[in-house]
């Protein structure tokens, strides 16, 4: 792997600013056009206006129309709204990363529990009342939102919590819903950086920040394929009684094929998490390369102490186990679980080091997220 991709990763700050200079698309196009890899969201360019549709659940649709001046009175929609947003509220640490991405971190004015944030510039807003905390995801400060006057709200999925959501909407919020988490493929999810670019009349932007990071991964995955070395992989922890693991189509599965690795359930069709029993895991994965994923563990005594049965896989006796627990504050806020997702060509840095460190990129690239158990 050459220097030249070695570079690419640690100037990519630089490449997403100098790229930022893409012309405008066409006022039409089909979804195909704009968007190449996330399934719950379709964006459509029209004279004036444009149809954004996020999946929210199987087969249940939302449609927002996005416009600067006017739209035609025959659109039907669950939500108009005038771009550029001025004022919003977010309810996933994972909506956060694109506004930062996009120089707007300052539109942000509201974040149910805001001690869970990892980035700093956030946390000095929250510390200098530019950002208010609005309660916690089940329990919405109902009363401070409408008293923030967001021009949006954007939330993931909760039925439960759907009344509320209609008091947001009487108020003249518009309710807005993004659907990144159910993305199975990482430039999928990565990829939702465009609908934060269209509510903030930055879509060229967006657009040219994602293309950047898509052409990283795509040359860090294509370089690593040919590699003769697939170690076996497994994943996930114990609670209770299931051991939890990714199926073989889910997001994490996927970060394990482009590395190069050879995940023990990759043959599972399903996208979510399998529930598994202890032996049926030792089983499959005794003998697995690497373990990648034990939760906020940080030493193999912390792992141990848990739960002996641990100890009886060779990837913990050879001590081959690593955990997202690198960039971690003192507050328990987690970076992967944040700019993470925004970041897919990060994280298959990091894949990449740990499947295979007998590599030059491997041995010279730092870690970015993942660090081995101590």
């Amino acid at each position: 792997m050459n220097k030249r991709l070695i570079h690419s990763i640690i100037f990519l700050s630089i490449l997403l600013i100098a790229s930022c200079t893409k012309k405008q698309e066409q006022a039409t196009e089909k979804k195909s056009d704009l968007i190449k890899y996330a399934d719950k969201l379709s964006i459509k360019h029209n004279h004036g206006y444009t149809e954004v549709t996020v999946e929210v659940a199987k087969n249940e649709f939302q449609k927002y129309i996005l416009y600067s001046e006017n739209y035609p009175d025959s659109l039907k929609a669950d939500a108009f709204i005038r771009i550029p947003v001025d004022k919003v509220i977010c309810t996933s640490t994972s909506h956060l990363p694109a506004f930062d991405l996009l120089k707007s971190e300052d539109k942000l004015i509201g974040f149910p529990g805001t001690k869970w944030i990892y980035d700093s510039s956030l946390r000095t807003m929250v510390k200098e009342n530019k950002l208010s905390d609005v309660g916690i995801k089940q329990e919405l400060n109902i009363e401070k939102i409408l008293n923030l006057q967001p021009d949006i709200f954007m939330t993931y999925s909760m039925p439960n919590s759907q009344s509320k959501y209609d008091l947001i909407k009487a108020s003249n919020i518009s309710v807005i819903y993004n659907a990144d988490f159910m993305e199975t493929s990482p430039l999928g999810r990565a990829e939702w950086i465009k609908f934060t670019g269209l509510l903030l009349n930055k879509y060229d932007e967006a657009d040219s920040i994602f293309t950047a990071i898509e052409q990283n991964y795509i040359q860090l995955s294509s370089e690593i394929q040919p590699t003769d070395k697939h170690p076996r992989v497994m994943t996930g922890i114990i609670y209770g009684d299931t051991w939890y693991v990714p199926g073989g189509k889910s997001y994490a599965a996927k970060f394990i094929e482009d590395a190069g690795g050879n995940y023990l359930w990759s043959d599972n069709k399903e996208s979510g998490s399998l529930m598994l029993g202890f032996e049926n895991v030792l089983q499959k994965a005794s003998k697995a390369d690497l373990w990648i994923g034990v939760g906020s563990f940080n030493t193999y005594d912390e792992l141990a102490n848990a739960d002996e049965r641990y100890t009886y896989f060779e990837s913990f006796q050879e001590k081959h186990i690593y955990s997202y627990t690198k960039r971690m504050n003192e507050f328990g806020s987690n970076d992967y679980l944040e700019s993470g997702y925004s970041r897919p060509d990060l994280v298959l840095s990091d894949y990449i080091k740990m499947l295979h460190p007998e590599l030059d990129f491997s041995k010279q690239a730092e870690f970015h997220y993942f660090e081995s158990l101590k």
